[in-house]
């Protein structure tokens, strides 16, 4: 489609690639017109992973587009050498897919996707070449069909990676492009086209009826479940494909990340830096660590003698009761009973936040359990009337979905903790798990009361906690001060209680000087009431690092909570937090890696995982992080903006700004564009999304503002705006010591002062 060239612009002193169309491709005024229409809409396409045109132009008879200079080689190039392995493939392929997703959702379609059209950077990145030319090129017509028989190339595309509707002059939309993705792949994986061996003449023949040959008769070290995902592509019927380039990207990401899980455990097991941190701990999470090393590598199958320990995954029961009334009762049985199971020794249980988000799906055990990464699935039901349960509880084999155990309770409700015990005691019994020598071990033999009353009120409390909403929160205070007065030695109750209304003061539901100082109390007299309980101690922490900024005094009560519960997602969570305060991001990322591994359907999570991979320079990393995230929630707030900052950290802004622009507007997004605009250069943007912030979020984003003018080398506001954060306890200077944007501010004076009053070391 012409000579392309290197050019300098040196207006804005950066290297382009001119394409100079061949003289006479546009004939008249009206064709260099419509030609122009279609640039000027795909000039607005924006995308990290596409490349993108800067400008159409005329100069002395020549027609010319001025586009985005990619070094590198093409994937043809690549590909050359042989096939590439499969993480390469899916990495490369997930690229892809998001470029071709963006495309089609301005309602551009490529036409003439092949290897020699995608280029692949030093660094990894997959970029798109020539999108939509093609059409620009050879717009369709009405005699499409028979020129695509006749003459190859007067139909848009290139004739080996043409989709069968296009060789048959039908319509062709996103579909079209998603056969040619797979070809791609198909021909990155083998390192072959799939009819490299049909003549020419023969060749469209093959493309409408013969099925390509299998991947793995011509790369056996593929996984079947690439060759299906490429298999879907490549179907004849655009209606058996996949319908959407995001639902390729989603396959694509679940089985790299699937790929991936048994290397980054094994990193895991080579880096040390945890147990230097937190070496009274060694044993314990390195026997997790170990447990989900051995359950990627070998067998998930029950622990007997050489086979790997056990993992299961508790999901809420149903509520079976007449009145289906017993939602708060049948799910709270069920938290019981994983927290008593988080307690045993070798036993990897799934956290309550991932496993209870299959509440009412009906979701099929083996499904569960590839999701959660567990060998088993316990599930139930709870018939509750008057003053009898009916309990029922069956463990299910998750590879095979067929049933391990299963057993029924009918009880008094007064003897509701011995039907918890007898449950928790039969599973672990059922999984072969070799308990300690204790007759009773830990966390199987008390609930924190025997009063029937409290304990429901507890119930009640938790269920509601769990909303997380205004409404829901005054509900779960008012039961926890009915568990309190119901059993004053309730001590799991008063942790409850002091984490509710922590929250929902820094969620400014009630005052959160009140509710700060109420929580102090209700953990002091929890840990008093019970030294072994580890909420205590974690909201203890939470309260001097969160609200009197205070992470060094934070750090005993964490290291006490997870010394009792090293496994607790919650503990984890708090944990990273205060390792990024501390100013230990490696520790931060270690931690959240723990917990990801028992909770790994929480989004927020991978937020704060990325943030402190890119602290560490890690970027690919904090990429793979944040796609998780929106893998899980594709709503997910400030992920974009986080992605942008992590471009910026790797001087790539303009790729910053493509991602900072898929933000909503509202907060994240005028923080994202204040950063992003500073680092082009586009002072008055910057200054406008600069202004937003502080007109809209002066009172809980104080430490955000900071963030913007330290970026911006604005120094003396900078620092006005993070006392401002330190007087209005934002939670946001948990992450000033390691916070890279204050890079400029760690030689000022002020500085030292401020790590002074938030008792950080310097």
């Amino acid at each position: 489609m012409g000579e392309v060239y290197r050019a300098r612009d040196e207006h804005l002193s950066r290297d382009v690639a001119i394409k100079v169309l061949p003289p006479g491709t546009l004939t008249d005024e009206s064709a260099r017109k419509h030609f122009h229409k279609e640039a000027l809409i795909l000039s607005q396409l924006n995308h990290p992973n596409v490349a993108t045109i800067h400008d159409f132009d005329t100069q002395q008879g020549v027609d010319f587009l001025v586009m985005e200079y990619i070094p590198g080689i093409t994937l043809s190039e690549k590909v050359a050498a042989g096939p590439l392995p499969e993480k390469e493939v899916l990495r490369l392929g997930m690229q892809l897919a998001e470029g071709l997703a963006a495309a089609h959702d301005h309602g551009i379609v490529h036409r003439d996707l092949k290897p020699g059209n995608l280029r692949v950077t030093s660094d990894g990145r997959l970029k798109v070449l020539d999108f939509g030319l093609a059409k620009l090129w050879h717009p369709v017509t009405a005699s499409a069909a028979t020129e695509s028989l006749s003459e190859p190339q007067a139909m848009a595309g290139t004739l080996p990676y043409m989709a069968p509707e296009q060789l048959l002059g039908g319509a062709i939309d996103a579909r079209t492009d998603l056969h040619a993705a797979g070809l791609v792949l198909y021909e990155t994986a083998t390192g072959r086209y799939p009819f490299c061996e049909v003549e020419r003449s023969q060749l469209i023949g093959a493309i409408l009826r013969r099925p390509p040959r299998p991947l793995t008769a011509l790369n056996p070290t593929l996984s079947p479940e690439l060759e299906r995902i490429i298999g879907k592509c490549l179907e004849k019927e655009p209606e058996d494909r996949y319908q959407s380039a995001r639902e390729l990207a989603i396959d694509l990401q679940r089985l790299l990340r699937e790929t991936q899980l048994g290397s980054s455990h094994a990193v895991a097991l080579q880096e040390q830096s945890l147990w230097r941190a937190v070496p009274h701990r060694r044993t314990v999470v390195g026997v997790g660590i170990a447990v989900l090393a051995i359950v990627a590598a070998v067998t998930r199958y029950l622990y007997v003698g050489e086979k790997a320990p056990p993992s299961v995954a508790v999901l809420p029961f149903a509520d079976l009761s007449p009145g289906h009334d017993q939602g708060y009762f049948s799910e709270g049985l069920a938290e019981e009973i994983l927290n008593r199971l988080t307690k045993i020794p070798k036993l990897k249980v799934s956290a309550r936040a991932s496993a209870f988000q299959f509440k009412g799906t009906n979701e099929d055990p083996r499904v569960v359990g590839h999701r959660l990464d567990v060998a088993d699935v316990l599930e139930g039901s709870v018939q509750r009337a008057e003053n009898r349960v009916r309990v029922t509880a069956r463990l299910v084999r998750a590879d095979d979905g067929f049933d391990v155990w299963s057993e029924s309770f009918d009880r008094d409700l007064k003897d509701v903790f011995a039907v918890e015990d007898d449950i928790a005691k039969a599973v672990t019994s059922a999984l072969q798990v070799k308990l300690l020598a204790n007759p009773s071990p830990a966390g199987l033999t008390t609930s924190g009361t025997t009063n029937p009353e409290a304990y429901e009120a507890f119930l009640h409390a938790r269920y509601f906690a769990h909303m997380q909403d205004e409404a829901s929160a005054k509900k779960a205070l008012q039961y926890a001060n009915k568990a309190i007065e119901s059993d004053p030695s309730y001590a799991p109750a008063y942790a409850l209680r002091a984490d509710i209304q922590l929250k929902a003061g820094g969620m400014t539901w009630i005052d959160l000087s009140q509710a700060s100082a109420a929580a102090r109390h209700d953990t002091e007299k929890a840990i008093a009431l019970d030294p072994s309980l580890a909420d205590g101690y974690r909201v203890l922490s939470q309260i001097h690092s969160w609200i009197e900024s205070n992470c060094s005094g934070a750090e005993t009560p964490m290291k006490r909570a997870l010394d009792l519960a090293p496994g607790d997602p919650d503990n984890l969570d708090q944990g990273g937090l205060l390792a990024m305060c501390l100013g230990r991001p490696q520790q931060a990322a270690e931690l959240w890696k723990q917990e990801l591994l028992v909770d790994p359907l929480r989004p927020d999570e991978y937020l704060w995982l990325a943030q402190a991979l890119r602290d560490l320079g890690r970027y690919e990393e904090a990429h793979a992080a944040l796609a998780e995230a929106l893998d899980l929630n594709p709503n997910q707030a400030m992920v974009h903006e986080i992605w942008g900052e992590i471009y910026l950290a790797q001087g790539r802004p303009q790729e910053a700004l493509a991602e900072t622009e898929k933000e909503p507007q509202g907060f994240c997004r005028d923080l994202g564009e204040a950063l992003v605009y500073h680092a082009l250069a586009r002072r008055q943007e910057s200054d406008a999304a600069l202004a937003r912030l502080i007109s809209q979020h002066s009172s809980d984003a104080a430490y955000q503002i900071a963030q913007v003018f330290a970026y911006r080398g604005e120094v003396d506001p900078a620092f006005q705006w993070l006392d401002r954060a330190y007087l209005q306890h934002d939670p946001g200077l948990m992450w000033f010591k390691t916070d890279l944007k204050f890079r400029g501010l760690r030689q000022d004076p002020r500085n030292a002062q401020l790590l002074k009053k938030l008792n950080l070391p310097e």
